[in-house]
């Protein structure tokens, strides 16, 4: 299994350049293209739809979006130099994409139909006050997201990987979205957190990484029930020198949270290593 497609989001914030170096890393990592995408949002000010005390004249309101299609235009050719000027030298077809994302529906499509996705923590959209987490659209693709934080990560990374484990469809789902990274990892860690968790993976597992022709795994249990799990996850991740995690999103719906069989949306937010993650 491989990656054919990988699709980077691309701003001016200063963690672009960062996202954009790792994006291109791994695309020649996997021998695939590679896509930056600049999101903005094409929606008319609040002030210009809601407090307009006159309607505005058809010159009036085509000049401004005339100015908005230009402004757009300026920025996504900066971000675009952000994308042309950071990919190292790699050897990579790359592709770039303008998307206008002021609702999540353009988003999610766009990021649908890549193999991966690679986001900051939280992005806005040029143009728009509205923030969208990475997880959010991890919960709503149906596929792996690399999660990056701004100040961004040394490459190559990928090589040593934590996966937090519990024996759930979307811990499984994880691994699976992951396994193009596994299949070239050179250490593979497993952390269960539970009193009851078992102290090795079972032989079908077992046999499983060894089809993918992954080093054999290496398990971890801690059995403190009273522990944060991220803490947890954290810790471990020191301690095995991982240099990226590997974990499945749980969605509570009706509380609109997202957890990882209770490690806390801290992880999310300020993740200390990549973090790979899927639903």
């Amino acid at each position: 299994m491989t990656y054919r497609n990988i699709l980077v989001h691309v701003d001016s914030s200063p963690g672009a350049k960062a996202r954009v170096a790792a994006a291109a890393a791994l695309a020649s990592r996997f021998k695939c293209r590679l896509t930056g995408a600049f999101f903005y949002s094409s929606k008319l000010p609040a002030y210009m739809v809601e407090d307009a005390i006159t309607p505005m004249s058809r010159e009036v309101l085509a000049g401004f979006l005339n100015e908005q299609v230009a402004a757009v235009e300026v920025a996504s050719s900066a971000a675009r130099d952000v994308f042309t000027a950071n990919l190292g030298g790699n050897k990579i077809v790359t592709r770039w994409l303008d998307v206008d994302a002021e609702t999540d529906g353009q988003f999610v499509a766009t990021a649908k139909r890549h193999d991966l996705v690679i986001l900051p923590t939280e992005m806005q959209p040029a143009f728009s006050s509205r923030a969208i987490s990475a997880a959010r659209i991890g919960m709503a693709t149906g596929g792996p997201v690399l999660i990056l934080k701004q100040g961004g990560y040394p490459v190559p990374f990928g090589k040593k990987v934590l996966i937090a484990w519990k024996d759930s469809r979307e811990a499984m789902r994880a691994i699976r979205d992951a396994w193009p990274i596994l299949e070239t990892a050179e250490d593979i860690h497993f952390l269960s957190v539970s009193p009851d968790a078992p102290s090795e993976l079972d032989g079908l597992m077992m046999r499983l990484f060894q089809d993918h022709g992954c080093p054999v795994p290496q398990v971890h249990v801690d059995r403190n029930d009273e522990a944060n799990i991220e803490d947890l996850i954290r810790l471990y991740a020191g301690r095995t020198g991982a240099d990226l995690i590997v974990l499945g999103l749980y969605g509570h719906s009706r509380l609109r949270e997202l957890v990882m069989g209770g490690v806390s949306r801290g992880l999310l937010a300020d993740p200390s290593l990549p973090l790979l993650v899927s639903h």
